[in-house]
């Protein structure tokens, strides 16, 4: 494994695959530990293929504006793993290649979406912290307040009213 974006992608979707179920959280063959080694490497090879498809199908894009859209169609289509619009066993279709086509969808709804935006490389992280950081201590310790709303007595008399107590 040699592009850490893509084995960063391959880790999203391999953890989808832990949360449905499709690597089972105790396995009857083999170990977890195996199966998600074995998951790892083939999706891996699997979102490689898809991002060369992707690039050489997006070369008028620049090359920011690609990978942007590329992270977005992997987060959707982790949430479409997790909570079962992919399933974990498919009758009528083949499992990886549903995952392909759904990345391809996703970057193509995203890349239609996002046609005028403007991406530009994000701030290193030092600097984004800090400025964070700066505008958070410029607050005065006066400028927020404690709001106790006694529920537990608003409650209470609901209850005697409906004849509980």
């Amino acid at each position: 494994m040699n592009n850490v974006f893509v084995f960063d992608c391959a880790v999203k979707l391999c953890c989808s695959d832990h949360v449905s179920g499709f690597i089972s959280a105790k396995p009857v063959i083999d170990t977890r530990e195996k199966l998600t080694e074995q998951r790892l490497n083939y999706v891996y090879q699997l979102v490689n293929k898809v991002k060369e498809k992707i690039q050489s199908q997006n070369q008028s894009e620049t090359e920011e504006k690609v990978i942007y859209c590329f992270k977005k169609a992997i987060e959707l289509t982790c949430s479409d793993i997790s909570c079962g619009v992919i399933a974990v066993e498919p009758i009528l279709y083949d499992r990886n290649d549903k995952i392909c086509e759904t990345i391809e969808f996703y970057f193509d709804l995203t890349l239609a979406m996002t046609s005028s935006f403007q991406v530009s490389p994000a701030l290193p992280a030092n600097i984004h912290c800090s400025s964070i950081n700066n505008s958070s201590n410029s607050k005065s310790a006066g400028d927020y307040k404690t709001i106790v709303v006694p529920v537990y007595q608003k409650m209470k008399k609901a209850k005697l009213k409906k004849g509980k107590r």
